[in-house]
């Protein structure tokens, strides 16, 4: 019975059910979670009120994306936001046995008479400040250091910390002094469910190149218009699909590339999946890749970068390719690779549908994060 399982109360900031990003990004996960668990709450922690409207006001910047970078991390909303949030969770202690806290936006943890809390998370501050050229770098150089250490305590009083990505393990190893023992690299899963239904692709229709990415220059669009034009000499009759929220700078050739809006629509962008032949993302950031498992859904081979996370989600010449972020040319050879061998696409779309059945489902995150909260909760693990 369900009364017999573990009971979990899940802390984010964000609305899962009236905010369709949130929907999108985490409905899936919190549904598998509740398949495995007692799910006895989803908490949403953004701030409200006049505290919401004050915080929007002192950290507005013209650039929408700065704006929305410092309106989430600056030490007051964190303080803020774990206050209310702590408040609430005390009125679940009797019906809960563990908080898992979705990202580092807070502190769900009050010491010790709280319940244990377990943190899931994809990124952290050291990352995007190593990577200005991501263009999240909203802080100052203070700001970013009161900033990390709000980040370090909470890490410290986690019972234990789920990462995506390798990537975000070393960074909480190197940079926050986390023990490897309280960690685990768990993954993520695709954000359809269920998984769509295999795509059947002509080898003799023009190939087509899909590229999804809201912030065009964090996505590296830029890097992707050079290479497609550089590849449709040797593929003229290729086309290149970008949706994001731009703007594209003028300069970059156009030819056969078509750019639509970003949408929340699942089923809009399933469309744009089963019209591609390849997916691309030349990410300068990229601490995960939801788009990238997405793609692999679809049956379609994926081109990305080495030295972010994207090595732990495509396998080099297994179910894409992996290429060197800075080298355009690089890109553009694996863009001509994939374009002119369709069964080459078909080899790789296969088998990285196969690897998504078995590694990326949100059930099988979920399979793998169970043991971190089990044990947080003095729970034994279940045979």
């Amino acid at each position: 019975m369900k009364s017999n399982r573990l009971r979990v109360a899940a802390v984010l900031v964000g609305d899962i059910q009236r905010m369709p990003d949130m929907r999108v990004k985490y409905g899936a996960f919190f549904d598998a979670l509740d398949r495995r668990f007692d799910l006895v709450d989803i908490h949403d922690a953004n701030l409200r009120g006049p505290a919401r409207y004050w915080n929007a006001l002192w950290t507005f910047n013209p650039s929408v994306a700065v704006w929305k970078e410092h309106f989430f991390k600056n030490v007051p909303a964190f303080k803020s936001r774990s206050l209310r949030t702590m408040a609430y969770l005390k009125t679940l202690k009797s019906r809960a046995d563990v908080i898992l806290q979705i990202g580092a936006l807070l502190n769900s943890g009050c010491g010790k008479d709280c319940l244990p809390l377990v943190i899931y998370t994809d990124n952290t501050t050291r990352i995007t400040s190593r990577r200005p050229e991501g263009g999240r770098l909203a802080l100052s150089q203070q700001e970013t250091e009161r900033w990390v250490e709000h980040e370090r305590n909470l890490y410290q009083g986690a019972s234990h910390i789920a990462v995506r990505a390798s990537l975000v393990r070393d960074s909480l190893i190197n940079d926050y002094g986390v023990d490897a023992k309280r960690l685990s690299v768990i993954g993520g899963g695709v954000n359809f469910s269920p998984l769509p239904e295999p795509v059947s692709r002509s080898s003799n229709s023009p190939p087509t190149v899909l590229f999804i990415g809201e912030g065009f220059h964090r996505k590296g669009g830029d890097l992707l218009l050079r290479a497609f034009a550089q590849a449709r000499l040797h593929v003229p009759q290729a086309r290149l699909c970008i949706v994001t929220r731009g703007p594209i700078p003028m300069g970059y050739s156009m030819e056969n590339v078509e750019v639509c809006p970003p949408s929340w629509d699942r089923e809009e962008i399933a469309a744009h999946y089963r019209r591609a032949d390849v997916f691309v993302l030349p990410s300068r950031l990229e601490t995960w890749g939801d788009v990238l498992l997405e793609a692999m859904a679809f049956g379609l081979p994926c081109v990305g970068v080495r030295g972010q996370a994207m090595e732990d989600i495509i396998q080099h010449e297994s179910t894409g390719l992996l290429v060197d972020q800075s080298q355009t040319n690089d890109l553009a050879g694996a863009l001509i690779r994939l374009l002119s061998q369709p069964a080459m696409r078909q080899r790789m779309g296969q088998t990285a549908r196969t690897l998504v059945e078995s590694e990326f489902t949100w059930d099988r995150v979920v399979d793998r994060l169970e043991p971190a909260l089990m044990a947080a909760a003095n729970r034994p693990l279940q045979d």
